[in-house]
């Protein structure tokens, strides 16, 4: 049933910019994120909203000035603690104790390039986020996965990460793409590139497995449906070996002791362990 409403400043990037908790609702927001309303710079800030028993949601605790002329691209709010990612040029990962939240502190920040547009949690003290990198001026090299360690609270590290060249992840825009599961991260991806010298065009698809291991990302392998490997194709080729659109992996989940891959051109039966390709049936 309906019991209040209340408002915050500025936009939310999704479902996860909220959480509530003990009764609370937490928001996190960017205003002015694209500079339409005014010169004002962009920035983003924490509001704890409350009911106040008349229908409205108070704000009974703030905390702002993160990311000055940056967005936010993720967050993810774990008990007491919140992680919030803004990105122009760097990204800056923020660890915010909510633990009072009345008077809601920034505890730690993390400078480094690139951003993650998808955190979750994998273990105690440990996030994984899935973005992209990027060099000093902020222009995006590929998907990157990332390993967080917050057990220290004002001391946020990356502790591991896993590049691939060029490549675009769903997980960043859609967390349903990714999947994680006794200690195995499982993320769809793409990628396009054209290399000017050769007049080549480069693509890829499947997924990118990644295990934690002691506190360690490790590479995997990667999941294809229909492909055997990237496929790179001349100037001026007018049939293509492979239809880009049927290559395209969109889902994973894990029945039993196989992983399933679901896709465009079909499905994928893959071992558990060894991640071998068993079987892969095309939609009729």
């Amino acid at each position: 049933r309906y019991e209040a409403s209340g408002e915050v400043p500025g936009f939310l990037i999704g479902q996860w910019a909220m959480s509530e908790h003990e009764g609370d609702l937490r928001v996190a927001s960017t205003t002015n994120p694209w500079g339409w309303w005014s010169s004002a710079e962009s920035e983003s800030e924490l509001n704890v909203l409350r009911p106040d028993g008349e229908g409205k949601l108070e704000s009974i605790g703030q905390v702002g000035g993160m990311g000055k002329t940056e967005t936010i691209r993720a967050v993810r709010f774990i008990g007491d603690m919140g992680y919030i990612v803004t990105f122009r040029q760097t990204d800056p990962l923020y660890v915010i104790d909510v633990s009072d939240p009345t008077a809601p502190v920034i505890d730690g920040e993390l400078k480094i390039n690139g951003y993650s547009a998808y955190l979750h949690p994998v273990g105690e003290g440990l996030l994984m986020g899935v973005g992209q990198d990027a060099t000093d001026e902020g222009r995006v090299l590929g998907t990157q996965i990332s390993l967080f360690d917050v057990s220290d609270p004002a001391d946020p590290q990356r502790i591991s990460q896993i590049t691939i060249e060029d490549a675009w992840a769903e997980a960043e825009w859609d967390h349903h793409a990714f999947l994680w599961w006794n200690g195995l991260a499982v993320s769809p991806y793409q990628v396009w590139s054209w290399d000017e010298k050769d007049e080549t065009e480069t693509f890829d698809a499947g997924a990118i497995a990644v295990r934690v291991v002691d506190g360690e990302l490790v590479d995997a392998g990667r999941i294809r449906n229909g492909l055997d490997g990237p496929v790179v194709f001349g100037d001026g080729e007018d049939d293509w070996p492979v239809d880009p659109w049927r290559a395209q992996i969109r889902r994973t989940i894990v029945i039993g002791d196989v992983l399933l891959t679901v896709g465009e051109g079909g499905i994928g039966v893959h071992d558990l362990e060894s991640l071998e390709n068993l079987d892969f049936e095309t939609w009729r």
